[in-house]
């Protein structure tokens, strides 16, 4: 199982409704997407972590929890969903770190807000982390 489906299969499991995509490509689907949602951006960049018997898949993820809002959102109604985005957030890392798929996360978690990023009205926030598997693939000599 792939590290996407298994971030999938997290945020599937506390009730998120999940996209893998770019940001160009998750901008078409957002028109016909039910929100809340959450977009795994494809990422960029990861290392592989070898050790003498398997090899564990560590990327860069770029998850973005996002929202709707309103046209003309005001800062108050604006930082309403940014509070229910962080508590999701916080809901999918205490997930994470069940361990049951992943390492647990022990080092701060850089996020970012967006506004008017898509052509949709949502606002959210794009989390920053490492994950890696705790069962990798095994290495045979």
């Amino acid at each position: 199982m792939s590290v996407q489906e298994k971030i999938k299969g997290i945020l599937e499991g506390i009730g998120e409704t999940y996209m893998f995509e770019n940001w160009q490509t998750a901008n078409v689907r957002m028109d016909k997407f039910p929100l809340p949602c959450v977009l795994n951006v494809l990422p960029v960049s990861g290392s592989l972590s070898v050790g003498l018997n398997q090899m564990r898949d560590k990327p860069n993820c770029m998850i973005a929890f996002m929202d709707k809002a309103d046209f003309d959102f005001d800062g108050e109604q604006n930082d309403e969903v940014i509070e229910r985005c962080k508590d999701r957030i916080k809901r999918f890392v205490i997930e994470v770190n069940k361990g049951r798929v992943f390492k647990a996360v022990a080092e701060d978690i850089r996020y970012s807000l967006f506004y008017d990023r898509l052509d949709v009205n949502v606002t959210g926030i794009v989390i920053e982390l490492q994950l890696e598997e705790v069962q990798g693939t095994p290495i045979c000599y």
